[in-house]
């Protein structure tokens, strides 16, 4: 038995060229999910499984091959999707990484699960693609639930894009953002503002200051949460009486968080070992455990550690703003409760911070 790319293949198994492969996709794909019973779809779900293993065993001509169905399949979303997930668990080289982006970006909302479409988007985001055409997509899908099952968590439309929105450079994003709040649909216009209250740059800043639409915005969360960024809020000077990180130790502590996963697993069986075995020994209650995290040094990352917060809030200046944007997107590291978290707690530091210097004051309210 020969094992090729993780796939066992048997020696006197028969070799496909790629003309058999593309000959077996046109019999495997063309369908649509919602005209199948459950029996068929489960029985469809194996033919695919074993088209797929007989791609892998191909080898190097099986991604070739791959590549080629990519860039040639203009109608069968089924297949695009299907074929850029699984061409980025075999390349990422970068004209595979596009050819991926491309694909995934004719994805059916109806047909394809968005929490795959979401996590795979997020993974190119983080590895430097232009994901741009990706987030807007989650734009024209209102109303949506988003079901992540690894991390049981449930999210609307505007939340979905942040993930995406959140892991762009924040020039580009804003960029995109602003040209969206010209979109011909009210809830693209919407959601766009919402989006691009959260990315706090001045090109945000000046545009919702001078866009006409916020009368326009139903929903109160989205417009409570523009107005809240739009408008200047004096900071209780009382959270920097006495801090307990200096302007330099907060860059450093921010410096050394992890941003990946095996950043998190090293740093679990390390320091947050060793911050576990300290607590259990002390044997104390939630309560007491969150007061004692809330006045900690992170360690995994700044969420619910409230001295920290503070600190950052009250000794850093304008000029780390872009420190704080920038630990921000790499703390989206997966979808998922704790990246999220991790994001919003960042964003509430660069909002206290903003109101402290009274930054962008000629386009905020005070």
């Amino acid at each position: 038995m020969i094992l090729i790319g993780g796939v066992g293949c048997y020696a006197d198994e028969k070799v496909f060229s790629c003309s058999d492969l593309r000959a077996e996709k046109e019999k495997t794909y063309g369908f649509h999910l919602s005209q199948l019973s459950e029996t068929q779809i489960d029985a469809k779900s194996k033919e695919i499984d074993a088209y797929w293993k007989r791609l892998q065993a191909a080898g190097p001509l099986g991604i070739s091959c791959l590549k080629e169905m990519l860039q040639a399949e203009k109608t069968d979303h089924n297949f695009q999707f299907d074929g850029a997930s699984f061409l980025y668990q075999l390349d990422k080289s970068p004209d595979s990484l596009n050819l991926v982006r491309d694909a995934l970006g004719q994805a059916d909302f109806q047909e394809t699960d968005p929490a795959n479409y979401l996590s795979l988007a997020q993974e190119l985001g983080q590895r430097g693609l232009d994901i741009q055409s990706l987030a807007s997509r989650l734009l024209l899908y209102p109303n949506a639930v988003i079901h992540i099952p690894e991390h049981s968590l449930d999210l609307d439309s505007d939340t979905a894009a942040l993930f995406l929105y959140g892991s762009m450079e924040p020039a580009p994003a804003s960029k995109a953002l602003i040209g969206q709040l010209q979109a011909p649909e009210p809830f693209v216009r919407a959601a766009a503002a919402h989006l691009l209250a959260e990315q706090l740059t001045e090109e945000a800043y000046r545009a919702l200051s001078q866009w006409k639409g916020l009368a326009e915005v139903k929903e109160d969360y989205r417009r409570n949460d523009i107005q809240s960024v739009m408008k200047y809020q004096a900071p209780d000077a009382a959270d920097f009486a006495n801090l307990k990180w200096s302007r330099e130790q907060v860059l450093q502590i921010l410096a050394g968080l992890p941003h990946t996963r095996k950043e998190f697993d090293d740093v679990m069986s390390t320091k947050g070992a060793e911050f576990d075995k300290q607590m259990r020994e002390k044997k104390l209650s939630q309560t007491d455990l969150a007061k004692v995290v809330a006045e900690s040094e992170p360690i995994y990352g700044i969420a619910d550690h409230v001295s920290f917060q503070n600190a950052a809030v009250g000794a850093l200046k304008a000029e780390d703003l872009g420190t704080l944007r920038d630990a921000r997107r790499r703390a989206l590291y997966n979808v998922s409760d704790e990246s999220l978290s991790e994001y919003l707690a960042y964003t509430q530091v660069m909002i206290r911070l903003i109101n402290r210097l009274d930054l962008f004051k000629d386009y905020r309210t005070h």
